[in-house]
C-alpha cells in the first residue's frame, strides 16, 4: 500500500488539485495538467528503476553472502558412498 507510487500519486493529485483552484483558464490548467502528468510518468518511472536496481542488488548480495546450493565435489562425494557402503555392511 505504502509504494513509491503511492506517494508519488498523492504528491501529484496535490497539485492537480490546487493547479485547479489556482489556474481558471482552461488551456492554461490543460498545460499544467499534461505538465503534472509528465512529472508524473518520469518520478515513477525513477522510482521503478530504482526498486529494480535495488532488488538486483539485494539479490546479488544475497547469493554472495547466503548461497543456497553447495557444490560436492567428486572426491566428497565418493568418501559419503565409501562411508554408506561401510555403514551398510556393518
Amino acid at each position: 500500500m505504502f509504494s513509491p507510487t503511492f506517494f508519488i500519486d498523492t504528491f501529484q493529485e496535490t497539485k492537480r488539485v490546487i493547479t485547479n483552484k489556482i489556474i481558471t483558464d482552461p488551456t492554461l490548467n490543460k498545460a499544467a495538467h499534461n505538465y503534472i502528468d509528465a512529472q508524473t510518468t518520469f518520478a515513477k518511472m525513477l522510482a521503478n528503476n530504482a526498486m529494480d536496481v535495488t532488488k538486483y542488488s539485494v539479490d546479488s548480495i544475497s547469493k554472495v553472502l547466503f548461497p543456497q546450493s553447495v557444490e560436492v565435489t567428486k572426491a566428497a562425494r565418493a568418501k559419503a558412498t565409501k562411508a554408506e557402503d561401510s555403514a551398510e555392511a556393518q
